[in-house]
């Protein structure tokens, strides 16, 4: 059976969640794919007219039920998708997707229009529980706008829910593996990275980091290494053009200066001292 993916949600996100809620006093969470609440702003519960529906009036397998079959249709449709429950309540469903891979879904929800509460809800709460006040009392407790309100409200969650994914603050936990050794690598050039320093650096496995750099990079992890000092050197070379290749190969970490440019020229084709040359030329 194929595992859950594994995702991070930075802390800026539950900031906007808890300013979102605290402004409009409308629930707003993040769900993984198979439905599990992960973050939700203000620690809000679920509001107290759905729980008496889920509990008092027996109809929680039926609500999960319809929870699921919705987000179901949103992602279907791969974009912001509204529904209004059999009562009343209303959702605002927007699944999100990273290279591909669904990582879950952002819901704004519960709140409702300004129409009565139904009828037959009413009278099958009679006739289960008694006086229906304690149902009608959480009812118009629960937030309601007018039809332009809601408009703006969705305008408003979608806005929050494009800032987020365009800022990155949600991810595939690998993708996060990935971003901090290639940060160790980037700050540490002149020493040599090992994959089991690596491992330790992350706390996966050689054989983990191996697979999350092919999936994700496509290619391997040696070859990434190698490409951030190509990288390095051809920034040495561009901005300091007194400094020798040896110098620039010792920088690097590579102690043999002849070793580094027979490497820097199998990934380029071309010795370092040509790029260099080209690029005092193109500089002029």
């Amino acid at each position: 059976m194929k595992s859950p993916i594994e995702i991070i949600l930075k802390d800026e996100i539950q900031k906007i969640f808890d300013a979102f809620s605290a402004c409009l006093n409308v629930r707003i969470a993040f769900f993984s794919p198979e439905g599990k609440e992960l973050m939700v702003g203000l620690e809000r519960p679920c509001n107290e007219f759905c729980t008496i529906i889920r509990e008092a009036m027996h109809k929680k397998n039926k609500c999960l039920f319809l929870d699921t079959e919705k987000r179901k249709e949103a992602l279907s449709l791969k974009g912001l998708y509204t529904w209004s429950c059999y009562a009343g309540m209303i959702e605002t469903i927007f699944p999100i997707f990273y290279n591909g891979v669904h990582l879950g879904f952002f819901l704004m929800g519960q709140y409702r229009g300004q129409r009565k509460i139904d009828q037959s809800l009413l009278q099958e709460y009679k006739e289960l529980c008694g006086s229906p006040e304690e149902l009608v009392i959480a009812y118009l407790k629960t937030p309601s706008f007018t039809d332009e309100e809601i408009r703006n409200m969705q305008h408003f969650f979608r806005l929050i829910v494009d800032y987020i994914i365009s800022q990155n603050m949600i991810t595939l936990k690998s993708n996060f593996v990935v971003e901090k050794i290639l940060t160790e690598v980037k700050q540490h050039p002149d020493e040599s990275l090992s994959l089991e320093d690596a491992s330790r650096l992350v706390g996966k496995s050689t054989s983990s980091i191996s697979h999350i750099f092919s999936d994700l990079l496509h290619t391997s992890f040696k070859q990434t290494l190698i490409e951030i000092k190509m990288e390095k050197a051809e920034e040495y070379m561009m901005s300091d053009p007194n400094l020798s290749i040896r110098e620039i190969a010792f920088k690097l970490g590579y102690e043999d200066p002849y070793y580094f440019s027979r490497l820097y020229k199998k990934h380029r084709n071309i010795p370092p001292s040509k790029f260099r040359t080209e690029h005092l030329n193109n500089k002029a």
